[in-house]
């Protein structure tokens, strides 16, 4: 057997036995205080109650454990049962009912007179050892680690529509990529093109220049094992859309050696570039890590517009964040004008074609909230089955 398995079957033992002295000193320690006998002079008929009790958990335990393995789960179980063990031998000392259960472990006629209310709340308690810990079991507990989504839909507000970050890569073993250039200065616009406008600011004039928002160099990026060379945008808060279809436009450049890629790749294509769109308030990093955004490949010779759809996603664990779901189209240069020494230019036009927005998130099927309210439940159902069974339903 290997050690990991040892050791849960070590640890479910001791669990065991540690537990089986609880219960058998707590039982104890209760008929001592109700009746002032030593604590080990148990009468032999409640002792058997005891032990009945105590096999019925052992039972399902040891079921538990050979069905599932999930040593949590089912130590859990074993919790829930031990408690109700307690609290079943608990409430047969206090209402001194030995001899009445003694009549019924064998077979005889009861010495004590039938109190249908004491009979209630033993049978409850009976049904609730057995069946809750069964029920967390088979229901509870699968509930508690089901992730479900649940999807809403709302209009987002002017100042919520912000506009994304986000980065180009350029795969530092593929020749057909273009190669991204640090010694023209990227440019940035929102609004229009106008390199007379002024920087973008808190009053949102438009249109405004957002060049200060590109990275001051190209710096190296791994991912997945695959090394890139990477240019971010970092969006600011003062790159709001003031309402659907207002236009960010943003332009890098680049060069490309034709030659070298029809060498390399037997062909010649057009340059292209992998662009990650994000929400600004990630880096690039979390959000590929999280799965909030992903490469996409697009044509880096031409004007690339995207329409960005809002969704807000909010994966379990992490604080909600936007999910930009990308339209992609490309207007393509009808030629090369730039070589390996020349410089091409990419464009990108970002806009948000409305503010409506998609909202999922991710939860679980239970919270012990739900557990809680559904044992309550159950409990109540519990107590009408012996509530019936009893006879306390027509005693008068």
């Amino acid at each position: 057997m290997p050690p990991t398995q040892q050791s849960h079957w070590r640890i479910l033992w001791e669990f065991v036995l540690q537990s089986a002295l609880i219960v058998l000193n707590a039982a104890g320690v209760v008929m001592r205080w109700a009746t002032a006998w030593p604590v080990w002079e148990i009468p032999r008929l409640v002792k058997w109650f005891v032990v009945f009790l105590w096999v019925i958990w052992v039972g399902i335990f040891f079921g538990l454990v050979s069905i599932t393995g999930e040593v949590k789960s089912v130590i859990t179980v074993g919790i829930l049962s031990a408690v109700w063990i307690i609290i079943l031998s608990a409430v047969v000392w206090f209402t001194q009912l030995r001899d009445y259960v003694g009549g019924w472990f064998f077979w005889s006629r009861a010495t004590a007179p039938w109190n249908p209310n004491i009979a209630n709340t033993i049978i409850t308690l009976l049904v609730a050892t057995i069946a809750v810990p069964l029920l967390y079991w088979q229901v509870w507990w699968p509930d508690l680690n089901h992730r479900v989504l649940t999807l809403e839909r709302d209009t987002v507000m002017q100042e919520e529509a912000n506009f994304p970050s986000f980065t180009l890569f350029q795969r530092a073993d593929w020749t057909s990529q273009a190669n991204l250039q640090s010694g023209v200065s990227p440019k940035c616009f929102l609004g229009w093109h106008d390199e007379s406008a002024p920087e973008c600011g808190p009053d949102r004039a438009l249109p405004c220049q957002c060049s200060g928002s590109w990275g001051d160099s190209i710096g190296d990026f791994k991912w997945q094992n695959t090394s890139y060379r990477a240019l971010k945008f970092q969006a600011s808060e003062d790159m709001m859309s003031a309402s659907p279809t207002v236009q960010v436009i943003a332009q890098t450049f680049f060069s490309y050696d034709s030659k070298k890629a029809n060498q390399d790749s037997s062909r010649t294509l057009s340059p292209s570039l992998y662009i990650a769109v994000h929400d600004p308030t990630l880096t690039v990093e979390e959000a590929l890590a999280n799965g909030y955004t992903r490469m996409v490949l697009i044509n880096a010779n031409g004007m690339v517009a995207i329409n960005l759809g809002l969704e807000s996603r909010e994966a379990l664990g992490h604080a909600p964040a936007n999910d930009y779901q990308l339209t992609i189209s490309t207007v393509p240069s009808m030629t090369m004008e730039c070589d390996a020494s020349a410089a091409c230019f990419l464009t990108l036009i970002f806009q948000f074609p409305s503010f409506e927005r998609q909202v999922l998130r991710q939860d679980v099927k239970l919270k012990w909230a739900d557990v809680a309210s559904l044992a309550g439940s159950w409990f109540a159902l519990f107590q009408v089955a012996g509530w019936i069974l009893s006879g306390a339903a027509w005693h008068i």
